[in-house]
């Protein structure tokens, strides 16, 4: 009734039947996730060894640990993190919506895995078409605001816990098979920046216009108690990138004369899918450490913050006096 009534408020052309198709696009895209991860866990069992891939740095042990998966079985894990469409922890329960589970590696799979990849990519790619078409309807409401209406859409079609950045991202993979395949370790970028408690304030106020959001209410009560001495100390971290692994390139090698192609893949946040072999083995690939290297520039005084963030809504943190 909530929804109905604030749908019923939206110009344009008709939402209802807009929102009636999210629900059996995200039942789709479960059912296509779902089919993916038994073939994978079939590919686990098979008496016939498939090579395997995956880096095991300190975000990815997370993963594993948050999906109750082990390395030791790396495609029912690689099958659990695609399956997993909901969020791992419950809503408002502090952690950042913005944040993915990170598992970068290679897995060799037969054709028809790959194909069950491409029906997956081509569900998630139609169910992000849909909810980016119903956000457009709400029109230039407060972006708080357009948020809890599409929840409130989830919610009624049977899934209020979709975490919707799993349920658009891709599995990356190789439909044809390369000749080789380079991977590399980028580092993480941070921007830092200093901000005001007027500003602060405003972008609060913005996530939660009508006061109804206890998490925020909180953090804005913190930001009123912030002492005058420590209120230029206020720092908000953006993380332009993470440390995850980097596919650089694959390579595909041609007759003498012809030019070999190079193609760029994109950052393996979950394990990229390539056609096996016959003896189901991936390409010749690089190997690297499965923790990334520490940079050795010199940190700015900017980068003295204090471990937990003080405003988590905004990533605001406060800089340490030293």
């Amino acid at each position: 009734m909530k929804l109905l009534q604030t749908l019923k408020t939206i110009p344009m052309k008709d939402h209802r039947e807009l929102a009636r198709t999210i629900g059996p696009l995200l039942e789709q895209l479960h059912s296509s996730a779902g089919k993916l991860r038994e073939s994978l866990e079939q590919l686990q069992s098979a008496g016939k060894p498939w090579q395997h891939y995956l880096l095991q740095p300190q975000f990815a042990q997370e993963t594993a640990q948050a999906l109750g998966q082990s390395f030791e079985r790396p495609f029912s894990l690689a099958g659990a993190l695609y399956a997993q469409l909901d969020y791992a922890e419950p809503l408002g329960s502090g952690s950042d919506a913005r944040a993915t589970l990170q598992l970068p590696g290679l897995l060799a799979v037969p054709q028809k895995t790959l194909e069950l990849a491409r029906q997956l990519n081509n569900h998630k790619e139609s169910f992000s078409a849909a909810i980016a078409d119903f956000r457009a309807v709400l029109g230039e409401r407060p972006v708080a605001e357009r948020d809890r209406t599409v929840r409130e859409v989830l919610a009624d079609a049977g899934f209020p816990r979709a975490h919707l950045r799993q349920c658009y991202r891709l599995v990356l993979l190789c439909a044809k098979r390369p000749d080789a395949i380079t991977l590399s370790w980028i580092k993480a970028r941070k921007s830092i920046r200093k901000v005001s408690v007027k500003w602060c304030e405003k972008k609060l106020v913005q996530l939660d216009p009508l006061g109804s959001d206890p998490g925020i209410q909180y953090q804005r009560q913190l930001l009123a108690g912030l002492h005058k001495s420590q209120q230029d100390d206020l720092r908000q971290v953006q993380i332009q990138s993470r440390p995850n692994l980097q596919v650089a390139e694959i390579f595909y090698s041609h007759e003498p004369g012809e030019e070999d192609e190079y193609h760029q893949v994109g950052y393996s946040s979950m394990p990229i899918l390539v056609e096996a072999n016959e003896a189901g083995q991936l390409p010749e690939f690089t190997r690297v450490d499965h923790q990334p290297s520490l940079s050795r520039r010199r940190q700015r005084r900017d980068l003295a913050l204090s471990t937990e963030a003080f405003l988590p809504a905004l990533r605001v943190f406060l800089r340490v006096q030293r």
